[in-house]
């Protein structure tokens, strides 16, 4: 029975620990190369981070596919294991954790068939050691050393025998801190007896199996059935079950052996106690594979959300993934006054070996940067495409708007491309980027495809921050289908790369359905139509109505009456109200006026028209051109004018003020457009006689509201006007009277004579 029970009992321990190498089997060094190779791309590392100053930190930053320094290599699978490698933050890339964060990257933890020792873990941490703290094994306790194994480079380092207490266990981890731990071997080991073994037997039992050192500090994950995340604080003691394992012997002495004496003997070891556990069997961790890690840190709560694997490594699509939510202690963290805390990764190997692998996406505190993408579809009241099952019909104008996002930071987004999967089966016609603060930018390389969709690659010319927090492109097409009645587009995923922050958005799929019951096409009419019947041009001097007059027709199928066709304008790239033809009319004839206010002087103004009918119909597209001149603003004052000849009053020795005779002047003629500003300044020289030299006197000039102000003293505001009209024309002189306007105030002392003096008038813009 005893034997049997030792070899069902090696068996079981050969289970447990079944993510081990066994012993005697071939192990291969797993290639990081390959890893590296198919890592997604990733933000630099730069001076935000810094490799851990502990000895032999295995810690470097490694190149991949997506360029130079984009990876953190922890550990990389060196046969025989035992390393430790630790990165943190510099002290200005500290996170704020009165604000809340968010932190996106991509691990790689191995590959489970060739290696399984021992995980990572990310640390908030503001232990006294800074960069240079870790997990320390102290079996020489005069020479500490960093821990590898079980503690992952940051749990206490659980030494059997020797730490019989949580807080001296707690003391050797990562003080301050809290850590989440991507743990891939399942350190839960220990002897196995049989029930009908005796006290004394398993004492012999548990006695040699923790004779061996390799059987000391591999209890952590004892409540744990597999692989897992977790979290839990490594430097406090409640994170530390201590119980261990008791076995009373009892042996008999005294008189004939009779009296008994029970002695217990107490075998201490560690249970980590894991909080927030996340497992998901063979496939969470150790496949090989890139995984992508969420988190999200909410200051009013205190609470972090980890979300692992929600993201496909190979297209960037947002996926469920698997989520926990935990509430931090932040009295655990001996935050300071700023409420910063350090913030870094450790990685570790034990008596095996795995590559641990980190991509940065968005660092916290550097930048927080999100996107979204929305698809319209503007022939059916701007439908929002919502769904894979949502559908649009063949003709459709189709509206996409990727919005990216600028949150915070301490700096802003930088260099940041887009690379646009663009939808199948619409063909975009154009393409704009409208910025935060009212700056523009068109995409010049868009090629339009029907079909297979497009990869578009567009950097922006801006860059995001407080002051200008997002950035809109936008895109226009018409919806085409394929060969069948309906045509399927897949979902499309994009990516927004900045050199310190990368985002994605995804984008539904949806259907496209053919209304081949009938074909339905506009032509436009009159005089200034060119062949093809669906372009026109026409050219104005002077803002006027324009009216553009057209036709539907039914090529096949049944045609609708007017009040079922609905006209969609577009003018300049904006959307214009929807009109619907009038029944009578004749049938389908319609009539659209482009308002004069609507035309913008000195450039092509492009009006589109489509239209669709009851049943889903689209017709092509026309468009008129109509080109209107600039305008101009002129301002005409009389050569000459003057004041005292209309009716001469002559000097009386005492102060006399003299209005304007009837040939003055001055008129400003506006054709830029209605709503245009200008403002009229006017200045004077003193009045100078050759004979007499200077008059004794003071033109000033006096408003609606009895201002007055001297005109020899500088330029004086006389009016600031805002056209009414696109032909504007205002003559100032016509608002002067005997209290308003332009005087001449002669003083006591002043002699008779004829003087002269120059009046500057000066017409501008208004300052807006």
């Amino acid at each position: 029975m005893k034997i049997k029970a030792v070899v069902l009992s090696i068996l079981t321990v050969g289970t447990l620990l079944g993510l081990r190498t066994v012993p005697g089997l071939a192990s291969t060094k797993e290639n990081v190369t390959a890893a590296l190779g198919t890592a997604p791309q990733g933000i630099a590392i730069d001076s935000y981070f810094e490799t851990g100053t502990i000895a032999n930190n295995s810690a470097k930053i490694s190149d991949t596919d997506q360029g130079k320094n984009q990876a953190v290599q922890l550990t990389d699978a060196t046969t025989g294991g035992d390393e430790l490698g630790t990165i943190w933050t510099s002290d200005a890339a500290a996170m704020d954790l009165s604000e809340d964060q968010t932190a996106s990257m991509w691990l790689y933890t191995g590959d489970s068939f060739t290696s399984s020792g021992d995980g990572m873990t990310f640390v908030m941490q503001n232990d006294e050691r800074g960069i240079g703290a870790s997990a320390l094994n102290t079996s020489d306790e005069s020479n500490p050393t960093p821990a590898t194994g079980e503690t992952l480079g940051v749990w206490g380092d659980d030494i059997n025998e020797k730490y019989k207490s949580a807080d001296d266990l707690a003391a050797t981890g990562i003080q301050n801190s809290w850590a989440l731990e991507f743990d891939t071997y399942n350190n839960k080991s220990l002897p196995s007896t049989n029930s009908d073994d005796s006290a004394a037997d398993q004492k012999k039992t548990w006695d040699s199996y923790f004779a061996s050192s390799a059987n000391s500090a591999n209890q952590f994950d004892l409540n744990e059935s597999s692989m897992h995340i977790a979290s839990a604080y490594p430097g406090d003691k409640t994170s530390y079950n201590m119980s261990g394992k008791n076995i009373t012997v009892t042996t008999y002495g005294g008189f004939l052996n009779l009296t008994p004496t029970n002695t217990t003997y107490n075998y201490p070891y560690a249970v980590l106690n894991h909080q927030g556990v996340i497992t998901n069997g063979f496939n969470l961790l150790g496949t090989g594979a890139w995984k992508h890690l969420t988190l999200k840190w909410d200051a009013s709560s205190s609470q972090m959300t980890y979300t692992f694997d929600d993201k496909d490594p190979d297209t960037g699509a947002a996926k469920t993934g698997l989520s926990q939510t935990v509430t931090v202690d932040k009295n655990k963290l001996n935050l300071g006054s700023d409420n910063k805390i350090r913030w870094g990764f450790t990685g570790s190997t034990g008596s095996n070996f795995e590559n641990n692998l980190v991509v940065f996406e968005q660092v916290p505190g550097l930048v927080n940067a999100s996107a979204t993408a929305k698809l319209t579809d503007s022939t059916q009241s701007d439908k929002e495409i919502t769904s894979a099952s949502d559908t649009v019909n063949a003709g459709d104008r189709m509206k996409l708007d990727y919005n990216l996002n600028y949150n915070g930071g301490r700096d802003s987004w930088q260099d940041v491309q887009a690379k646009l999967n663009l939808p199948s089966n619409i063909v975009f016609s154009n393409a704009t980027i409208t910025y935060a603060n009212g700056d523009t930018q068109t995409v010049t390389d868009l090629d339009a495809q029907s079909s297979t969709g497009q990869a578009l690659s567009e950097t922006l010319s801006k860059e995001l921050s407080s002051d200008n927090d997002g950035a809109t492109i936008s895109l226009s097409g018409k919806a085409v289908v394929g060969d069948s009645s309906e045509t399927t587009v897949a979902a499309t995923n994009n990516r927004f790369n900045g050199s310190n922050a990368i985002t994605q958005a995804s984008l539904t799929g949806f259907k496209v359905e053919k209304n081949d019951d009938a074909t339905v096409s506009m032509t436009l009419t009159g005089d200034d139509v060119n062949s093809d019947s669906t372009t026109a041009r026409k050219r104005l001097t002077k803002a006027a109505d324009v009216a553009v007059t057209g036709k539907i027709s039914y090529v096949t199928g049944t045609a609708d009456p007017n009040s079922s066709l609905t006209l969609h304008p577009v003018l300049n790239g904006k959307e214009l109200q929807t009109q619907t033809l009038s029944n009578s009319d004749a049938a389908g004839t319609f009539t659209y006026i482009i308002p004069a206010s609507a035309l913008v002087a000195g450039q092509d103004n492009v009006l589109t028209l489509y239209a669709t009918d009851s049943k889903g119909h689209a017709t092509n597209d026309v468009s008129e051109t109509v080109n209107l001149s600039a305008g101009s603003r002129s301002l005409v004052a009389s050569p000459k004018s003057s004041f005292n000849s209309d009716d001469p009053r002559s000097m009386s020795g005492s102060e006399m003020t003299l209005t304007p005779d009837s040939n003055w002047d001055v008129t400003v003629d506006d054709t830029e457009g209605t709503g245009d500003q200008w403002t009229l300044t006017a200045s004077a020289t003193p009045f100078i006689s050759k004979l007499r030299g200077s008059l004794s006197a003071d033109m000033t000039y006096v408003t609606s509201d009895g201002t007055s102000s001297s005109l020899m003293s500088g330029a004086v505001n006389v009016l600031s006007h805002t056209t009414t009209s696109d032909d504007d024309v205002v003559n100032i002189t016509n608002d002067w009277n005997d209290s308003q306007g332009l005087f001449l105030n002669v003083h006591s002392d002043a002699l008779e004579g004829t003087y002269f003096s120059t009046v500057t008038w000066t017409l501008g813009d208004t300052p807006t």
